[in-house]
């Protein structure tokens, strides 16, 4: 139940990203900020966070990371465990990390163009932590795209 969750939570996380980050490079043309990016920008930060809390309980629950926990050398040499159990859930928290401090430092900035170009950045590196970390199908550890 919890993964079909986080499985499907995915897709509003990369829309919101994908929007957040096209409105920011929209409006970096000298645009003003509106509410519309500030809502753009928390609607891909609560469900970057919602995705994460979530993630963090499957990640404690999973059969088979706590398989990969109970031999960690062995986990490594196979990347299915070394995925779900560190790749994965590093890469989320950087893409968690930059977006957040993207969010942080445009708020804060000083003029218009100055908030659309840190959120561009920031959201596009956060965005490319996501992309990288997710289990495509065409992937050795790849799931399925819905549940």
């Amino acid at each position: 139940m919890i993964l079909t969750l986080h499985s499907i939570l995915r897709w509003l996380v990369l829309f919101g990203g994908l929007a957040a980050t096209g409105l920011a490079f929209q409006a970096w043309r000298g645009k003003p900020w509106t509410p519309l990016h500030k809502r753009a920008n928390l609607i891909y930060m609560i469900s970057m966070d919602v995705q994460f809390l979530i993630g963090a309980v499957v990640w404690l629950t999973s059969s088979l990371v706590q398989q990969a926990r109970g031999d960690m050398a062995a986990a490594m040499h196979d990347p299915i465990l070394r995925f779900f159990t560190i790749e994965h859930p590093t890469f989320m928290l950087l893409a968690l990390g930059a977006m957040h401090a993207g969010y942080g430092i445009a708020k804060r900035a000083g003029t218009d163009v100055t908030k659309h170009r840190n959120a561009f950045f920031a959201f596009t590196a956060s965005l490319a932590f996501v992309f990288a970390a997710i289990p495509w199908p065409f992937r050795l550890v790849g799931r399925a795209l819905l549940p």
